[in-house]
């Protein structure tokens, strides 16, 4: 069984539509960029804990990215500093960085929380990714795309052309040159990952990884509630909090999704 935690909130900003908790771990606590923790979101009948991918702060400090979607995730956004928040974690497997010659990281929305986790670790590597953020428009999340672009290569991308590319973190993926040897790491709307991965064709995904977002039950792979589609002939599914949330994409049956 995975650990359970308590950790106070120690600094809490808002960027946007989302808000960023950023949490004292206890000593010894290690994560991996993909990873997440269920957290449990306040009571009032809300038996079931919530999964939130882990991020960084600007200081490097592991925290949670949350825009409120649900009553779990607006009670977490309500949090104040020095409250404490119980979860178990962390959670599920991460991304692996591959050997290429170019990293691109493409996010949809608050699919950025583990791709900026995961492009800090990738500069301790001595890495240079490179990020592509797509958003409806350039007031979503504030100063958060001020911020990102002087911590890695930034291009973005809103619906509305109000800041950056016009149009989606696919269609700004597209419209750039890549060489083939180029590694890709995505987190987004089930959509934007299944038109990644048909875009990328069969030898594209090899090298393509893939964090799914899926609704989460228990979190350990027991309820079976977050079942993905997969291409391996021994198993029809595979849970996304366990064997996920990262999956390569030719792991998952895109037909099926």
């Amino acid at each position: 069984m995975p650990a359970g935690y308590v950790a106070q909130i120690v600094e809490k900003n808002v960027f946007g539509c989302a808000t960023e908790l950023v949490l004292d771990l206890p000593r010894g606590f290690e994560a991996h960029p993909g990873q997440f923790l269920h957290v449990r979101c306040g009571g009032d009948g809300r038996i079931l804990r919530r999964p939130f991918s882990l991020t960084v702060s600007q200081r490097g400090e592991l925290a949670l990215l949350v825009r409120p979607a649900g009553e779990g995730s607006r009670w977490l956004c309500a949090r104040r500093v020095g409250e404490e928040l119980d979860f178990l974690g962390p959670l599920g497997r991460g991304f692996s960085i591959l050997d290429a010659g170019e990293h691109v990281l493409v996010a949809g929305g608050a699919g950025i929380a583990p791709l900026r986790f995961l492009a800090l670790d990738m500069r301790k590597r001595k890495l240079r990714p490179s990020l592509c953020w797509g958003m409806e428009n350039e007031e979503d999340y504030g100063t958060l795309p001020e911020i990102l672009a002087g911590e890695c290569d930034l291009s973005l991308a809103t619906r509305d052309g109000s800041a950056g590319f016009e149009g989606t973190a696919l269609d700004l993926l597209f419209s750039q040159a890549r060489t083939e040897s180029a590694a890709i790491y995505a987190c987004g709307p089930r959509d934007m990952l299944s038109g990644m991965a048909r875009w990328l064709g069969e030898a594209g995904r090899e090298r393509a990884q893939v964090s799914v977002e899926e609704r989460m039950a228990c979190g350990v792979g027991a309820c079976r509630g977050c079942a993905v589609p997969v291409t391996d002939a021994g198993a029809t599914y595979a849970a996304a909090c366990r064997e996920g949330p990262v999956f390569f994409a030719r792991e998952l049956d895109w037909e099926r999704m």
